[in-house]
């Protein structure tokens, strides 16, 4: 079995919880970030839960600061139109539990200790690209 979905939006890494007087809380912005991918992983799937070990491939294309936005009349070099490694903030292994938790409450995977094999990519997006999380889940045949 072989999952693929898009979640549309900025990617986000999970965030610590934080606590305060009235106890433990997340912030807001990662709980609407994890509703949207819950949302976008749940209408994507088609088949049942996977509960074998599976290998999951994530590709998280965040948006270009401006800086980084090709400037044709520019003098010095530029960025690249395409697609290219984005060694900034949200950290890989933060995004990976984010969506790892989200396929788990989405139906997608039994739970996320199923997952022997994964690979996490940050790219900034390529021109006229929206930013994403792109996720891939394949069984693993022992």
């Amino acid at each position: 079995m072989t999952y693929r979905a898009t979640i549309p939006g900025d990617p986000r890494g999970k965030g610590s919880v934080r606590v305060g007087r009235h106890g433990a809380y997340r912030d807001d912005a990662t709980a609407a970030y994890m509703r949207g991918c819950i949302l976008s992983l749940r209408a994507a799937r088609t088949g049942p839960t996977l509960a074998s070990p599976c290998a999951i491939d994530l590709v998280a294309y965040l948006r270009r600061p401006a800086r980084l936005v090709p400037n044709p009349r520019a003098r010095t070099a530029q960025a690249p139109a395409e697609a290219f490694p984005a060694p900034t903030k949200p950290d890989a292994d933060n995004i990976a539990k984010a969506i790892l938790d989200a396929l788990t409450q989405a139906g997608v995977i039994s739970d996320d200790c199923r997952c022997v094999d994964l690979r996490v990519s940050k790219l900034y997006v390529a021109v006229g690209q929206a930013p994403c999380v792109v996720v891939s889940v394949a069984a693993v045949v022992a």
